[in-house]
């Protein structure tokens, strides 16, 4: 900010009320104040840190698939039992169906 009051460096309002520099001014700023720009030089850092687990056995990927395992074949299971229901179910009626019951057409 110093560098642009001062003249030293060129730049310009946009319509947002930003500063704006063009990259050949900031080049030949840069060139000339070397010493100026040392304090903007940043150490290289992870920007997200690897994170410590809360649990001390972490969930490995091979339990999770486990967990997803049990639940499908217990989803099955519960299918597999309301078919047969089903299935006992349709066997009655036809079972019924087929049945010959003697039906009296004449009163003797």
């Amino acid at each position: 900010m110093r560098a642009i009051k001062s003249a030293d460096l060129q730049a310009f309002r946009d319509n947002k009320n930003q500063w704006r520099i063009k990259t050949d001014d900031l080049n030949a700023w840069l060139r000339t104040h070397p010493a100026q720009c040392a304090h903007t030089v940043r150490e290289e850092s992870d920007a997200h840190p690897q994170h410590t687990p809360a649990h001390p056995n972490p969930i490995t990927q091979d339990t999770l698939e486990l967990v997803r395992v049990k639940a499908e074949l217990e989803a099955e299971k519960t299918l597999r039992a309301t078919i047969e229901v089903d299935r006992d179910h349709w066997r009655n009626l036809a079972q019924k169906l087929t049945e010959t019951s003697k039906r009296k057409w004449w009163r003797l």
